[in-house]
Formats: C-alpha cells, structure tokens, sequence
C-alpha cells in the first residue's frame, strides 16, 4: 500500500496519541454536535445543492458578499477544483509547504516550480518573493500561515507578490486553513481588490471537523468564482458538514478561547523542546516544526505518541518532524515521551 502522505493517519495505529493531525485541542464545539445528532433524520435526503444556509452562515463569518463564497468539501477539494479551473502551464509553490498543492497539479500532469524558503530566515516568505513570480507563471500557491512551518505572511509580502501576480496575470491561491488558530490576520479584507485572489479555507482545523470534509473557497470575481462551483461533483457538500458549518460559523466565542489556549500552550511547549536539545521553529500556529534524531518519530510510535514526519516535505527531509499543540495534559505526555526517547 503506498504510504499516506498526510498526518492523522490513526487507523493504521490505533490507540496513539495523535500529534501529526494539527486540530482544534478544544476539540468539535458543542452546538455542532448538538446540530449533527439533531440532524440524523435530515440525512435520509440529498443535502441542499447550494448549500444556500451554510453559504450565508459562512458569508456572514467572514464579512463578505455571499457570490463569493464557494463551499467544498474540504480544502483539498477547493485546491483540485482551482486546479482543474485554472488549468495551469506553470504554477509556483514556495516550499516546505502542504504537498496537496503538487498533488492536485500532478493530477493534471502539472510539475510546480519550487521557490525555496530558507531555514536561516526562519522559513519566512521574504520581501523577494515577488520576484519569483515570474511571467508564464499562471497559478501561485502562498499559505498564511505556512504549513509545517507555521509563519504566518507578513502583509506587506502578501500584497507585493498579488501585485506582482496581476501583472504576469497569475491567479494567486491563498490558503488560510489555519489562520482562525493562529497569531495571524485573515485576508478576506483584500478580495475585493484582487479578483484574481482565491482564498481557500476549511473547518477542519478551527472546529476540529477532519471527519466531515467541509472546506471553502472565496474569490470577488464571480466568472472565477462560478467555475469552481460547476466544477465540483453535485451534492458535494453533506448535510451533516452544512449543517455542523452552520453551527460553527456561530462560534466566534469558541475561536476566541481556542486561540488562548494555543498560544499559552505552544510558548509552554517551545521551551519545553528547546530545553530537550531540539530545534524549533519559531511559530505563529497551533503546530510548531522541529529537528531532531532522525529515528525520533519511529521512537515515539513505539511508545504511543504519533508526530508528522516531515522527510517528505521539498525543502525538508529526515530529522524534520511537525507536532501539534494540544492540550496541556497531552502536551505535557508528549514532553515526558520526549525526555525518555531523548
């Protein structure tokens, strides 16, 4: 079986503690469980085509013109959709970043151009990067924050590299799936400016939805917009992620504690890896990226504690590990599993 590429893998090994999935610690809010049970009868029906009450919760979460709201199901669906829309000739990833920027373009027998982020600037998108956003690119992958590395993009850079995009007349793919768990501010406020900016977002991670596949994408140019919506499978949005969406797209309160949580855990957890001789990425995220022994993850396995091994990631390789900030119990497990491997 060929190896899954991607963390949260828990049924090949059941019973870990899993750090590789970078989840809400807060786990799934309690009115969206409350909304799925309540809607168990609803699923003996094809869920609304439109998803027209989830499209204006989420329009409304976001503070933006429902038209541009474009629901999926998940990220990695949003991603293949621009995709299959833009149909690019060259496409630009700035790497280490999530590989299902290149697996959706492979898809498309698509090979991206790799502009390398370097570990000596903390793996942060500089002032330059514009200028790797060349003419002939057509489709350009940033994420704010970065995954693995958890930097989030500094606006300056943002706005720089989607000026230099409209000029080469490149469509500019933002993922801000992590953005509502992190230090960072979302981009929404820039659509409207630069329709040829799609951001692409999920439930995922801020709600702790991995098992509902719920993901959107918003863009200000209603043509692009519009593709992307014909371009996924009918129905592809089920009832119970519209109407756990729905739920979430409410919890602003939710967000606000999760967001405490994260950043007293993860400095608690810096400091405690630091203090075990690894080396750790500075982080904006609830994830944080660090090297070690290059058996560190396999060790972990073996006692019950699953990490992302980050050996597959451009830019990356063995030793590299991304682990998520969780709660301070799980946290605190994982630094004693640590302290023992190490």
């Amino acid at each position: 079986m060929k190896r899954f590429e991607h963390g949260g893998d828990i049924y090949t090994h059941p019973g870990v503690v899993d750090f590789s999935a970078s989840l809400n610690p807060l786990g799934m809010p309690k009115a969206a469980r409350e909304a799925l049970l309540a809607s168990v009868d609803a699923c003996e029906f094809y869920p609304d085509p439109y998803a027209r009450e989830l499209v204006r919760a989420l329009a409304d979460f976001e503070q933006v013109d429902e038209a541009w709201v474009v629901p999926c199901a998940g990220a990695t669906d949003a991603i293949a959709r621009l995709c299959q829309v833009v149909n690019p000739q060259r496409a630009l990833v700035f790497a280490p970043c999530y590989g299902g920027y290149e697996q959706a373009l492979a898809r498309l027998g698509v090979e991206a151009c790799v502009a390398l982020l370097r570990e000596r600037d903390g793996f942060v998108l500089g002032e330059d990067a514009a200028l790797a956003i060349e003419q002939g690119v057509d489709l350009v992958f940033l994420a704010n924050p970065n995954n693995p590395t958890g930097r989030c993009l500094n606006r300056t850079t943002l706005e720089a590299c989607l000026a230099r995009a409209a000029e080469v007349g490149a469509v500019v793919a933002l993922d801000e799936c992590f953005i509502d768990l992190s230090e960072g501010a979302g981009s929404s406020d820039l659509l409207q400016d630069h329709p040829h900016l799609v951001i692409i977002k999920a439930f995922t991670k801020s709600f702790c939805l991995a098992g509902l596949r719920l993901g959107y994408a918003l863009c200000a140019d209603d043509a692009l917009a519009e593709k992307l919506r014909q371009t996924g499978q009918p129905w592809a949005v089920s009832v119970p992620a519209q109407v756990a969406g729905v739920a979430c797209a409410g919890e602003g309160s939710y967000l606000e504690r999760s967001r405490a949580l994260v950043r007293v855990e993860r400095e608690r957890l810096i400091g405690a890896l630091t203090t075990l001789g690894l080396r750790v990425v500075p982080s904006d995220a609830n994830y944080l990226l660090l090297f070690g022994p290059e058996g560190l993850g396999r060790a972990l396995l073996a006692r019950g504690v699953m990490v992302r091994a980050c050996d597959n990631f451009v830019g990356l390789g063995p030793g590299w590990y991304r682990v998520a900030v969780r709660t301070p119990e799980q946290n605190a497990l994982l630094v004693a599993v640590l302290r023992e491997v190490l």
